[in-house]
């Protein structure tokens, strides 16, 4: 009897959580998609997009990249944590024939979950007929998993510019504990998170929608001189796409991070603000480069 009473209880719990709560982190991923959204369609003639998680709202001043290429450009930057095939459907609702995209894609983008543990939980809130997508072990391991990181979550304001870029973030407040370099697979796969890119530049290719792929400004660390993983990744994307760069592009020092080893300081982002500005000046065409 006991035991029937506290299986009843749980599942009331979870299916309150479910059916009701609201997650702070994913009202204030609801946020950004509106203040870039609303900023996307608001432009006229053609723009640039700039798509990936969220070491891109910290990288890329976009006021400064749309005045001195005078065309919109949108930050839309989110979270990593939404996962490649999120973040592509975005860019591909707000992408029209004639724009420019850059892709600048954090690491774990490729080799993690297509969806991964926030769309789940942004379905889960705005958009449940998408949680089919989902097997059954996946609801139950991200119900739980979003369980825990909401309960210890910390909301963190700074300012946002018109185009939807982090402004003003000053200081290097990155823990020690967080001083350590990111985690590869061994070897580079095509994964089905790799798959949604290919399949989103050919969308784009066929749309007249010129792209482009960077790497995404990460803290450095020695242990990536011999990453065979990063070596795979490159050769893979410089194969099949127009690519902008090197990883070790774009290897900062610890001094222009903030708090995350993907999240660069105003130094940083002017910093990485002007390396791509120069791409730009010395070759403002963005392709997709089909596989042969």
């Amino acid at each position: 009897m006991v035991v029937m009473i506290i299986f009843m209880v749980l599942v009331l719990i979870g299916c309150g959580y479910f059916f009701f709560y609201r997650s702070k982190g994913i009202l204030r991923i609801k946020q950004l998609l509106d203040i870039k959204t609303k900023y996307a369609q608001q432009t006229t003639g053609a723009k640039r997009l700039i798509i990936g998680g969220s070491d891109v709202l910290y990288s890329f001043d976009t006021d400064k990249i749309e005045r001195e290429t005078a065309m919109p450009t949108v930050n839309f930057g989110v979270n990593v944590g939404l996962g490649m095939g999120f973040l592509l459907d975005e860019a591909k609702r707000q992408a029209k024939p004639g724009d420019e995209v850059v892709l600048c894609l954090a690491y774990s983008l490729y080799f993690k979950p297509a969806y991964d543990v926030f769309a789940y939980e942004y379905y889960r809130m705005f958009e449940k007929r998408q949680l089919t997508r989902f097997t059954w072990k996946q609801h139950a391991y991200y119900l739980i998993g979003n369980f825990k990181l909401n309960m210890g979550y910390k909301q963190k304001q700074f300012d946002i510019s018109t185009s939807g870029a982090y402004v003003n973030v000053s200081g290097a407040l990155l823990p020690d504990e967080k001083y350590k370099p990111l985690q590869f697979p061994v070897h580079f796969r095509e994964t089905e998170a790799v798959l949604k890119l290919e399949s989103f530049c050919e969308y784009c290719r066929q749309e007249g929608i010129r792209v482009r792929v960077t790497y995404p400004s990460t803290l450095g660390f020695e242990a990536y001189d011999d990453s065979l993983y990063l070596q795979q990744l490159v050769a893979y994307l410089e194969a099949n796409y127009r690519v902008i760069g090197t990883p070790s592009d774009y290897f900062v020092p610890r001094a222009w991070i903030f708090n995350s080893v993907y999240h660069v300081n105003d130094i940083g982002q002017q910093v990485r603000t002007e390396q791509l500005l120069e791409e730009m000046r010395k070759e403002t065409v963005y392709e997709y480069k089909p596989t042969s």
